[in-house]
């Protein structure tokens, strides 16, 4: 092979690596929170889900300074869901918070899912939701969540808001 051809070789290999190594370092993933509300009989079954590093944020602007794995770090992600999910019954003139009860939280691979539920018998329409879950981490968090049970499958969506 001559020189000039292994030069230019060498010289596109090293172009598609800077390319690809440029393109990984400025990719990164969302914020984001899925929740999942599933009819289960007698209740709603609510399970949020959200990044493993999120996780750990919302663990530091609760003021908690333990590992995420800590049980105290769990309990304190678990509350501040608790706080920032809510439905919210709108009969009348005011709309009403529903009161869900908070089961716990785990880690599951690179994720940490909080359970709640809601006992009721089924309503013929879910209520609205006030989702604030992650804004006052990143105020650009999405969050999607599935309903699911009999005569309802909702999708509903908080999408990131424009930059300026």
């Amino acid at each position: 092979m001559k020189a000039s051809t292994r030069h230019w070789l060498l010289g596109t290999i090293l172009v598609v690596t800077f390319a690809l190594t440029g393109a990984s370092a400025v990719a990164h993933r969302g914020h984001a929170v899925w929740t999942d509300i599933n009819w289960t009989g007698d209740r709603f079954e609510v399970t949020h889900r959200m990044h493993l590093a999120d996780a750990i944020a919302v663990n530091r602007v609760a003021g908690g300074d333990d590992d995420i794995e800590a049980l105290g770090s769990l309990a304190r992600v678990a509350l501040y869901v608790e706080e920032r999910f809510t439905l919210l019954n709108t009969g009348g003139t005011t709309a009403l918070e529903i009161q869900l009860t908070t089961i716990g939280a785990e880690i599951e691979d690179d994720f940490v899912f909080v359970y709640q539920e809601w006992e009721t018998s089924l309503p013929a329409v879910f209520p609205q939701i006030d989702n604030r879950i992650l804004l006052d981490v990143e105020p650009d968090a999405q969050a999607f969540i599935h309903i699911s049970g009999p005569g309802i499958d909702e999708e509903r969506e908080r999408k990131m808001r424009p930059r300026p």
